[in-house]
């Protein structure tokens, strides 16, 4: 049975997924298998896959079924196959061939690591050197964004956030703390598992030597692009409420302000913040879940 189970979903990655999947085959370390979740994809990408990659688990969805059930379908797999391991990546990453080798030299039972993480475009400049909750917005940071490395977040510690675009996660821990929220869809079910995990006193260790290069956001246009103002507004409030024992109302009370500025100007930003609007009235009504085919229409 392989060691770690590598799970990845699928959007419309034909563009990104096979330069993500030849990085994982050329890494030194080689006791996984890759499980690509394909959500319901429209493109050649698992055509592809299963011609150049015939050894990749591919289960295919009819529909775009989100990122959270994306990836608990692939935890499941990564279980079922009696992995001891099973890490979440991003389809549209490319990774060191240092890896899995050093981010396994860390890793325990009790133990969640993650890596530096570049842009992949400038390549030397820092997406991720560590993270962290902000308590008092009900969001999270991510340390070193946007600097150009020179060796200064290079050195291991524990953190009490990172996104899943690559976690390596032990399989007792989905036992311990559960699997994704499926409620948000996409957008803060990262942040939810980090903050379950943080309750639970599971720690997540940052481990810069292992690396990869993120073509940031592509399966939602980007950051800023339609469906991550709606989602990550939306869920940052279910956030909030969710785990009301870690921040109070008048958290929840600032964020709803917040964005109620944000709105108010976006005209003169001229970004995507008119979205807000209805993603606040989404989550006061309860409507959850995938909302992406709604807001093409708009």
């Amino acid at each position: 049975m392989p060691k770690i189970g590598i799970v990845i979903v699928n959007y419309n990655g034909e563009k990104y997924q096979n330069d993500c999947v030849k990085s994982l085959y050329e890494m030194k370390f080689s006791d996984f298998k890759i499980i690509v979740v394909d959500s319901g994809s429209s493109d050649r990408s698992i055509e592809m896959l299963k011609s150049q990659y015939p050894d990749v688990i591919i289960i295919e969805k009819k529909e775009n079924v989100g990122v959270a059930v994306g990836n608990n379908i692939g935890i499941r797999k990564s279980i079922e196959l009696g992995t001891q391991y099973t890490l979440l990546l991003n389809n549209d990453v490319e990774v060191d061939g240092e890896l899995l080798s050093e981010l396994l030299k860390k890793a325990d039972d009790n133990t969640v690591v993650v890596p530096k993480i570049y842009y992949y475009e400038p390549n030397n400049m820092i997406w991720f050197g560590g993270g962290e909750f902000v308590f008092s917005g009900g969001y999270t940071r991510h340390i070193g964004q946007n600097e150009i490395d020179k060796g200064q977040f290079d050195k291991e510690k524990r953190i009490n956030y990172s996104p899943t675009c690559c976690m390596l996660i032990p399989n007792v821990v989905f036992k311990k703390i559960g699997m994704m929220d499926e409620t948000v869809f996409m957008y803060f079910d990262d942040t939810d598992f980090c903050m379950r995990l943080l309750k639970n006193n599971i720690p997540i260790k940052y481990i810069p030597s292992a690396k990869l290069w993120h073509k940031v956001s592509s399966s939602t246009g980007g950051e800023g692009s339609p469906l991550s103002v709606y989602y990550s507004t939306r869920n940052r409030f279910y956030f909030i409420k969710k785990h009301s024992d870690k921040m109070s109302t008048a958290v929840f009370i600032k964020t709803f302000i917040s964005f109620c500025i944000q709105y108010i100007i976006s005209p003169v930003r001229c970004k995507n913040d008119k979205y807000i609007l209805p993603a606040i009235n989404d989550y006061f009504h309860g409507r959850m879940g995938r909302k992406d085919n709604l807001i093409k229409k708009k």
